[in-house]
């Protein structure tokens, strides 16, 4: 699995590759994820489906895509009219609860992802 996070410094980026199978790794890029120097994680596997992952430290916003769908993990426990602002690529945006992570929720996903079972999560 190829692995990428950004690395910002201002409005300069520079990613950083990484390949490995385990997802010890990826979780550990995750907690990286400061929404500011460190805004996206990127995990893309052979079959072609990519997670991303944007935001941190404390919320996140989720992506799954493989080139013909994308979908927005949802996050049942939140609630449509609060927004949540996250810092995803370098891009600030609003976002409502209901499409925001926590920690352990991200880390769920990056675990599934790795398992291949990240259908059975809640993606709209």
């Amino acid at each position: 699995m190829q692995l990428i996070i950004d690395n910002r410094t201002g409005i300069q980026n520079q990613d950083v590759e990484v390949s490995s199978s385990e997802d010890k790794v990826a979780l550990n890029l995750l907690s990286k994820l400061d929404g500011n120097q460190h805004t996206l994680l990127s995990l893309e596997r052979e079959d072609g489906w990519q997670l991303m992952i944007g935001g941190g430290p404390t919320h996140y916003i989720i992506t799954l895509g493989n080139g013909e769908k994308q979908l927005t993990l949802l996050n049942i426990n939140g609630d449509e009219t609060t927004d949540v602002e996250i810092c995803a690529g370098g891009q600030f945006g609003q976002f409502p609860e209901t499409l925001c992570t926590d920690h352990r929720q991200a880390a769920e996903i990056i675990s599934a992802f790795f398992d291949k079972q990240e259908m059975q999560k809640t993606w709209i």
